[in-house]
């Protein structure tokens, strides 16, 4: 019998990476080009075709996106393309699974595999137990801010939940808050978002506002505490009481030996204390992990395809 061809593709800030599955669910054939190559998501899929020899037709196939894959066309953020799911349908014979970055991310954490959990507080002692029903937030500090919430019940059933908070309103506590808030809403005076407020460089033009710290290292600080009071609300908004974990290019240059206890100070200053001091806080690494994740959905074979009514939802769930 003829294994299933399945195939891995990661859009993330300006590349795309694709790769066969060879057996054991192992990334195979490897290829990463820049975005700004290709006008369209097809342009790189039949360049992919061509270079590495192997028919898409028939294959199964998961994508992971930077974005909400949400309805029929899918908008990449930070690209010009435009996803089509009727358009993967016809290039693979059948529907492709397209998911959010940080749950492709999510997923690689459940899979384990080349993933690496460090604690970030007294009560993260060891990793996450993913095998016991709990919820976990994801939230990845880059470019943007993102986030996935990891549920177990108690039929060890994991589903992945993909949430857009991050452009959720930046709610500002001090009155540096309020003034960080103004500069980076600028003269128009627009909505400002907790991913304005986490992802803004410590060397931005914003920090000359009268009233914002002056030298890097307090900038540095100031973001650690808003990102401590975000995570806590992440907790808090999701029910999270198994654990919050991070990821993401920002978060070495953000969570430093100095601004660590300044971020764990502030996750614990919200509603319902007891509950979200109790939840533990981990930082995520390791390599290819949207990539990693997308093969981790194609691997569990009892994995289902969505029922058609519910094609777009981002949730999945396995056993």
């Amino acid at each position: 019998m003829t294994q299933q061809r399945k195939l891995a593709v990661s859009i993330d800030d300006d590349s795309i990476t694709m790769a066969w599955l060879a057996e054991g669910n192992r990334l195979n054939a490897t290829q990463v080009w820049p975005t700004a190559r290709f006008s369209t998501l097809t342009d790189a899929l039949l360049a992919y075709e061509t270079r590495i020899g192997l028919p898409l037709l028939g294959a199964t196939c998961a994508v992971s996106v930077t974005g909400a894959p949400y309805g029929e066309t899918i908008m990449v953020s930070r690209t010009d393309w435009a996803i089509s799911r009727a358009g993967l349908r016809t290039m693979f014979g059948r529907d492709a699974i397209v998911i959010n970055n940080v749950a492709a991310c999510a997923w690689a954490a459940l899979e384990g595999g080349l993933t690496k959990l460090e604690g970030l507080n007294p009560t993260a002692i060891g990793g996450p137990d993913f095998h016991n029903s709990g919820r976990w937030v994801l939230t990845n500090i880059g470019a943007g801010v993102g986030l996935a919430v990891i549920d177990v019940d108690d039929a060890g059933i994991a589903r992945v939940l993909e949430c857009e908070m991050g452009h959720c309103g930046f709610a500002p506590i001090t009155e540096e808050d309020r003034i960080l808030a103004a500069a980076l809403a600028g003269p128009g005076g627009g909505p400002v978002s907790w991913e304005m407020a986490l992802t803004v460089s410590p060397d931005d033009p914003v920090w000359s506002a009268p009233g914002l710290p002056s030298e890097r290292v307090q900038r540095t600080a100031m973001i650690a505490r808003l990102a401590g009071h975000y995570i806590g609300d992440t907790v808090l908004a999701h029910g999270a009481w198994s654990g919050a974990i991070l990821m993401g290019k920002r978060i070495p240059g953000m969570l430093t030996e100095s601004t660590l206890p300044i971020f764990n100070t502030a996750y614990e200053k919200v509603k319902y204390r007891r509950l979200v001091r109790g939840a533990p806080r981990w930082r995520l690494t390791g390599q290819n992990m949207t990539l990693s994740g997308c093969a981790a959905v194609l691997g569990r074979h009892d994995a289902p395809q969505p029922p058609v009514a519910l094609r777009s939802w981002p949730i999945i769930s396995v056993n």
